[in-house]
């Protein structure tokens, strides 16, 4: 059985809604066990989670924690990763006492193949298993936080609770991060930069892409990822929407949006709560022009838009006859 972990609130339960999706339509293992940790949701919102999960026969459970245990973690709710949810994996080693192993997947991404390999991952000797963070292996990054190795982002894991639970690995992050307070930048990632650095393994690219990966100068990621970086976009196993802008935001134009875009119509959850840019809106709206001329200054490689737009129907379509037979 295959374990997957994942962390939201009420805000963001339909992006966990499409997460759902994408693993049900994606992942072949017959036992699929999802978690979700939650501050509190609706009724009606737990029901209609529910709901998408049976359609694909993926097992749901609902955990609520108590945020007392967070109480003293800094937050600033003015930036999009800053809500108190954001510590809420490093406590899955004692929210799932039961397990040794868990995949952890942030709300913010689609699964686009199967996720077995990602699974089979050998963590037995480490904590945690991540992929590089290709934005932020600048020596400024990695001088704050005092680091010799990659920077690694935390939107994917596979995790070795049993280690977790042995070594005290939660007690340790919180501690460090209470001690560093508002030093943090990406609180809880730094924290498992810093701790974790050599309990730690590394991820293969394919597991994490993200719409930076699509920018034509590559010079910025280190050389040696590179040939990794340009096989890893042509057909990731996992899409990350890394940054503050997302594909539900108003005005979005990234690399992948159509691919989050076909999952979300499939989860039938449309109706998304989205970044309110009324001014942006309106500009876009009566000079289209601009919107284009902006966009292409990101600089992302060749004939992006095109990618990942067609999914052929019958990828569903076949996912959920088997399930329904």
């Amino acid at each position: 059985m295959i374990h997957i972990a994942c962390c939201s609130n009420e805000k963001l339960a339909p992006m966990f809604g499409v997460v759902v999706t994408s693993v049900g339509i994606n992942v072949t293992s017959d036992d699929v066990m999802m978690y979700l940790l939650h501050n509190g949701l609706k009724r009606s919102t737990v029901k209609r989670l529910q709901k998408i999960a049976d359609r694909y026969n993926v097992g749901l459970k609902f955990l609520e924690i108590d945020l007392e245990i967070l109480k003293d973690c800094p937050v600033d709710e003015k930036i999009h990763y800053g809500n108190i949810m954001m510590y809420a994996r490093l406590l899955l080693s004692s929210m799932l006492p039961n397990l040794d192993k868990v995949i952890y997947l942030d709300c913010d991404l689609v699964v686009c193949k199967d996720l077995q390999s990602l699974w089979e991952t050998v963590v037995n000797d480490v904590a945690v298993a991540m992929a590089p963070d290709l934005w932020y292996q600048d020596k400024e990054t990695l001088g704050r936080l005092g680091i010799n190795n990659d920077y690694l982002n935390s939107g994917v894991m596979v995790m070795n609770l049993d280690y977790w639970r042995k070594h005290d690995v939660q007690n340790r992050l919180l501690s460090y991060i209470v001690d560093k307070g508002n030093e943090l930048i990406y609180n809880d990632q730094d924290a498992l930069n810093v701790i974790l650095q050599d309990e730690r393994r590394q991820l293969q690219v394919k597991y994490n892409v993200t719409p930076y990966h699509y920018h034509k100068n590559l010079e910025y990621y280190p050389a040696k990822l590179r040939e990794e970086i340009q096989k890893s976009i042509l057909d990731p196993v996992i899409f990350h929407y890394l940054g503050p802008v997302k594909p539900w935001s108003l005005g979005c134009y990234l690399p992948g949006k159509q691919l989050f875009k076909k999952y979300q119509k499939t989860s039938g959850w449309w109706h998304f709560t989205i970044q309110k840019h009324v001014f942006k809106w309106i500009i876009y709206t009566l000079f289209p022009n601009i919107k284009k001329k902006a966009w292409e200054n990101k600089t992302y490689i060749e004939g992006w838009e095109e990618l990942f737009r067609i999914i052929p129907k019958s990828e569903f379509d076949n996912k959920l006859i088997r399930q329904k037979l």
